[in-house]
């Protein structure tokens, strides 16, 4: 029998998560079964069941999949330039938005957080790993284009850490619950609230 290759089994375990999250999506993750996510990806239950023991297995695979797809995608446009804290979270909402699956997932593992320890800590850990990046390039926007000494821009990034943090949450739920919102809008929001404000 030949082997199967790391690059099929990749694949595959992505079109199984692909499959949970357009049933969590679609039904919410309380009210999915993994007899729907079997037939969403069109596989076998065993096949399922040899990446995956069960939902939640299969939740929290989707939570960890999308809570470390942004760094990346941010990283790569910051290459050449430093992003203006609008910029920051326009590259992470178009990150959202070009991939599956949508802000209204992202919501719901955010509830699922909320009650749940395995997922708080998800959670937890998904805030700490883009709280970290987010600090670095508001820091180094702050020395780019402020003109501030590391010592100052770091203080200034950490101070504005959770406010960033804090509208890019109020994005994705605006992204959820509002039909037809206006994300370019939005972005200039943010940048005009940070000119203002020094």
């Amino acid at each position: 029998m030949p082997k199967v290759s790391d690059a099929h089994r990749e694949s595959r375990r992505d079109q199984i998560l692909d499959a949970a999250a357009a049933c969590f999506l679609r039904n919410g993750v309380q009210a999915t079964t993994v007899a729907e996510i079997i037939r969403e990806s069109g596989l076998s239950a065993g096949a399922i069941y040899g990446y995956f023991p069960g939902k939640q297995a299969l939740a929290l695979a989707v939570m960890r999949r999308e809570a470390g797809g942004r760094a990346a995608e941010l990283e790569a446009e910051a290459r050449e330039n430093a992003l203006s804290p609008g910029q920051i979270i326009a590259s992470i909402s178009a990150a959202f938005l070009r991939r599956r699956p949508a802000p209204a997932l992202i919501v719901q593992m955010w509830g699922e957080a909320a009650s749940n320890p395995d997922f708080e800590q998800i959670a937890a850990a998904a805030f700490e790993e883009i709280g970290t990046m987010l600090e670095r390039h508001l820091s180094r926007w702050a020395r780019e284009s402020r003109g501030m000494d590391e010592a100052a821009a770091g203080e200034w990034s950490g101070l504005m850490l959770p406010v960033v943090l804090s509208l890019l949450q109020g994005l994705i739920l605006q992204l959820t619950l509002r039909p037809g919102f206006d994300l370019d809008r939005y972005i200039a929001g943010v940048d005009e609230l940070f000119r203002r404000t020094g």
